[in-house]
């Protein structure tokens, strides 16, 4: 049984004048524990940021030679830079949230701060699985709207194939490997942040008891 809900219990069976100072011992508590959820949903968010801008570098420049043949260069590079920023911007609101729920020092405001954060956590996630599949998406049609340049491309060597079924084939993997991306990345944020949340909307429902009961 979570520690909270025994708090919880003991107090309610505590007289009317030793509440106010268990009240304060069940807060202290939703406090620390809140605000540790918090420091590590900003922990995990810079670590994934890490984690992706080292990939970049390590994968080698012929993955990207399709972007170059197909002039789509400037477009993933202005693409990077706009992901960078927003990731940032997400990044500070996750230390902002950290912040406010340390120096949260009442009941109602810690659990507007958690309803913060949860709001906060959700777009996050929202908008990582929306630009992996929009980007996917753009830069398929601008690939397949040149299907010259993107047969020159497949096939160098100008081989006798048949290109409508190289066109057939690499539409049908392009769609077999965004979908595995969005499911793995899915899977990562569901488990990950999904957890954290978890926990945190428990706090919320704990401090809400709590204020009902004070």
């Amino acid at each position: 049984m979570d520690v909270l809900e025994n708090y919880k219990k003991i107090w309610g069976n505590q007289p009317e004048e030793t509440r106010k100072l268990s009240t304060v011992d069940i807060y202290k508590l939703a406090h620390s524990k809140s605000s540790s959820i918090v420091k590590w949903i900003f922990i995990i968010g810079i670590l994934e940021f890490l984690f992706w801008s080292a990939l970049n570098f390590i994968i080698p420049d012929s993955f990207y030679q399709v972007y170059e043949e197909l002039n789509l260069t400037n477009f993933m590079n202005i693409f990077l830079v706009l992901h960078y920023v927003v990731i940032t911007i997400f990044l500070y609101l996750f230390y902002n949230n950290h912040q406010r729920v340390s120096i949260t020092d009442n009941t109602k405001k810690l659990m507007r701060n958690i309803l913060r954060i949860r709001k906060t956590v959700k777009y996050y996630v929202f908008y990582n699985l929306a630009t992996v599949f929009l980007t996917s998406l753009i830069l398929n049609i601008v690939m397949f709207s040149d299907s010259e340049k993107l047969m020159e491309f497949m096939n160098p060597e100008n081989l006798p194939l048949d290109s409508s079924q190289i066109i057939i084939i690499t539409i049908v993997s392009q769609i077999i490997f965004l979908l595995i991306a969005l499911v793995l990345l899915w899977l990562f944020y569901k488990i990950v942040y999904g957890i954290l949340l978890k926990k945190l909307n428990r706090n919320y429902k704990e401090l809400a008891k709590l204020d009902a009961l004070s």
